[in-house]
């Protein structure tokens, strides 16, 4: 409730803004452009005009003659963030409700059609997000002038949505066969459209429609980060007029404070940033599982100059770190069962996160027996060690027949972070040996080709650095 002590008069302008005037001695006119804060979203009201002793809510809602909107959503961006961006670009109140997923099954029932977002009104409920957009820029002069404006624009929003279902489609599917089969035709379909979307931006004078900003073009940006969460990479990189667009659209003072002031969302892609040497050694698995998830990241290779000013920056004074949005990550095995679980690269359970767990530690044996062996200076001592590691060659014997046992892939027949730490460290170690340890192993030496061979591992293969081993 916001109280009131003078003779204060209330006017309204067509920009939204609402202007406080009062008098002081002498007959000096002071005024404030008033703003008020209601549950989670800071807004100007309109059309006052009063001499009031106080006033909360509930009176300038009658006087505003203005629904009061309540939105129900997850505590994510995705579908209700088109909402959410009209709201904010209109500058209309509404209470934002993101529920956890523990309580959805309270809630559940309480819905329309037993989904969100919903959309309450002065206690009447709607469902259907893209309903729901369309009637709230009908509402917020977001939608077209004419029939014929308004088939263009809703073309291009269910537009829109086909490419989300698309993502979706195999975003969400769990066999990793499946997914990649249907990742595989979804990207054929996603290169035509937004080769079509952009298009249609460059002839619409940067917009969607007409040259003139509609609730198409706030859907699109609204989307783009629920889009990329699920593509794992950004989807218009490579899109001139739709990066522009996006870009116009988050510079809008109304939308660029919503984006600043709403809460983090799962859905909105992190920074990631790996630190190591131009060398392959720890770092490539790492590598290898952030291409395979499709993870943009900036690959920082120290040179030995560079190394002691960046190791006082380290958490225990070396490499590989991580930084996600700036927070230090280490110890490398770490990291990947990190990325591992994000990324559907641990198994589906208990039992198959060991064995993955059990495979890497009995790789890892190898690699740190040859390592030392590799670097060791003195001759007395690296005889020694090499004693020590060719013990360890039998183990590449029953790793071998495991991955014939299990379909190609060492656990179950799938892939996971244990098959991408095998490829980066059989080629590490066959650098150090200078042989093909895989030789004589045959089903290890398919099972490292066939990584090598996945899409997003191949192309960054024929892209990296040239390292010093």
């Amino acid at each position: 409730m916001f109280l009131c002590s003078h003779n204060f008069t209330y006017q309204h302008s067509s920009t939204n803004r609402i202007r406080v005037t009062w008098k002081q001695q002498g007959g000096r006119r002071t005024y404030i452009d008033l703003k008020v804060i209601f549950v989670s979203f800071e807004f100007l009201l309109t059309g006052l005009e009063i001499s009031c002793a106080c006033f909360d809510f509930e009176v300038l809602k009658k006087k505003l003659k203005m629904p009061l909107y309540k939105l129900t959503y997850f505590p994510v961006t995705a579908l209700a963030e088109p909402i959410r961006f009209i709201f904010s670009y209109a500058s209309i109140p509404f209470e934002d409700e993101r529920i956890k997923k523990d309580v959805w099954p309270e809630i559940k029932p309480l819905t329309p059609y037993g989904q969100l977002p919903m959309l309450v009104a002065d206690r009447r409920k709607v469902a259907q997000s893209t309903a729901i957009c369309r009637y709230l820029a009908k509402q917020y002069d977001l939608a077209g002038k004419t029939d014929w404006a308004n088939l263009h624009i809703d073309a291009t929003v269910d537009t829109i949505h086909d490419i989300r279902h698309k993502i979706a489609a195999f975003h969400y599917e769990e066999d990793e066969k499946v997914k990649a089969a249907k990742r595989k035709a979804a990207e054929e379909t996603l290169l035509f459209i937004l080769e079509r979307l952009d298009q249609q931006v460059k002839e619409n004078d940067g917009y969607f429609y007409d040259g003139t900003l509609s609730w198409a073009d706030l859907t699109f940006v609204a989307l783009l980060d629920y889009l990329n969460f699920m593509y794992k990479s950004d989807l218009i990189e490579n899109y001139e007029n739709l990066k522009l667009l996006e870009k116009k659209v988050l510079l809008l003072p109304k939308i660029k404070n919503w984006i600043e002031r709403r809460p983090v969302s799962e859905f909105e892609m992190p920074s990631y940033r790996l630190t190591y040497f131009n060398i392959t050694g720890l770092a490539e698995p790492i590598r290898l599982v952030l291409h395979q998830s499709g993870i943009k990241f900036e690959d920082r290779r120290l040179t030995q100059d560079e190394w002691p000013e960046v190791k006082k920056g380290m958490p225990l004074g070396q490499v590989p770190v991580l930084e996600v949005d700036g927070k230090a990550y280490y110890q490398s095995k770490a990291i990947l069962r990190l990325l591992a679980r994000k990324n559907n690269l641990y198994g589906s359970n208990d039992e198959e996160a060991f064995l993955i767990d059990a495979t890497v530690d009995t790789i890892d044996d190898v690699r740190a027996a040859y390592s030392q062996y590799h670097f060791e200076q003195d001759p007395g001592y690296k005889a020694k060690l090499k004693a020590n590691a060719e013990k360890k060659l039998p183990m590449l014997h029953k790793l071998d027949e495991q991955v014939k046992k299990n379909g190609g892939h060492f656990v179950n027949g799938k892939l996971t972070w244990a098959d991408l730490f095998y490829a980066a460290q059989s080629e590490t170690l066959s650098n150090m040996l200078q042989t093909d340890i895989n030789k004589d192993h045959p089903e290890l030496k398919k099972l490292v080709e066939k990584v090598r061979s996945l899409p997003n591992i191949k192309a960054y293969l024929d892209s990296r650095p040239q390292s010093m081993f």
